[in-house]
């Protein structure tokens, strides 16, 4: 299975996340929508230096889904917002199947490419930097994956969304949605104030299969994130913003805001939110 990057186990940090539990809940910074934040000096690549997967979703949770999607080497996956490439790279690995990966960033399409290129996939997984928006596509695929994509800010609402999403799979062809879900409802002005969102961001987990059984998609089985899997995607952010700090940048101070709105979004897991990413058949 490709490796996460070696930061991940870097036993110097393993309990940063904690060390800095008194840090400031002064938010500045949500990582599940970052792009938002424009006015951010630290860019995308800053934040993830040390980050492989740029959410909070496991690969034993990839690698289940993939199963439960029936992946295999005659299949076609569409990645959209496919960041630095890791679950296409390892489902591409595992299951050899082919995928086309779309992203805004640049300099992920690049580093996604050279990975592709260094692990001998590049005959099976090709990344494009493209505009997400403004995507049209001219076939069908069997595999249609967003993985934490922010589809609300994308497509204008979910519903929206998974009906787009529809239109670009096969008869039968299968949907991989992660998003987060509220877990209750009304959310706090505090709480959302530390997680930078509006209510209106995301849903419950009944409004989400709502909308899904709506749109024609069957549910084959749904995963929710762990403590653990969030720990893992929020500590390599600690330790590349624990570096700008302690180089006294004159970015330290972003630096510290961007480890509290990191720190708000876990703290608030299992209590007011949670990501589950769902394998869906389209009917």
């Amino acid at each position: 299975m490709i490796e996460i990057l070696c930061a991940l186990q870097d036993k110097e940090h393993t309990n940063l996340i904690f060390d800095l539990a008194e840090v400031s809940s002064i938010y500045c910074c949500e990582s599940v929508a970052i792009w938002k934040a424009n006015k951010m000096r630290l860019s995308y690549t800053e934040i993830f230096k040390y980050s492989d997967i740029l959410n909070p979703i496991s690969q034993t949770t990839l690698f289940s889904a993939g199963k439960l999607a029936r992946l295999e080497p005659k299949k076609i996956v569409l990645d959209l917002g496919s960041g630095k490439g890791f679950p296409s790279l390892m489902w591409a690995s595992i299951f050899g199947v082919r995928v086309e990966g779309f992203d805004m960033n640049k300099k992920y399409v690049g580093y996604a490419n050279s990975r592709a290129k260094t692990l001998n996939l590049s005959h099976r997984v090709r990344f494009s930097a493209e505009d997400i928006r403004e995507l049209r596509f001219n076939r069908k695929y069997d595999v249609v994956a967003s993985l934490g994509l922010g589809v609300a800010q994308i497509y204008g609402d979910i519903s929206n969304a998974l009906e787009i999403f529809k239109t670009m799979l096969h008869k039968d062809g299968i949907l991989v949605l992660a998003e987060p879900v509220w877990l209750v409802k009304p959310i706090s002005s505090e709480v959302l104030k530390a997680l930078g969102e509006a209510e209106d961001s995301f849903l419950t987990m009944s409004e989400m299969q709502q909308l899904m059984r709506e749109a024609g998609l069957q549910a084959l089985g749904h995963f929710v994130s762990s403590k653990e899997d969030w720990e893992l995607y929020v500590r390599p952010v600690f330790i590349a913003m624990h570096e700008i700090i302690e180089s006294e940048s004159e970015l330290a101070e972003q630096a510290q805001r961007i480890m509290s709105g990191f720190k708000a979004e876990y703290d608030a897991v299992g209590q007011y939110w949670d990501m589950v990413l769902w394998v869906l058949k389209a009917s």
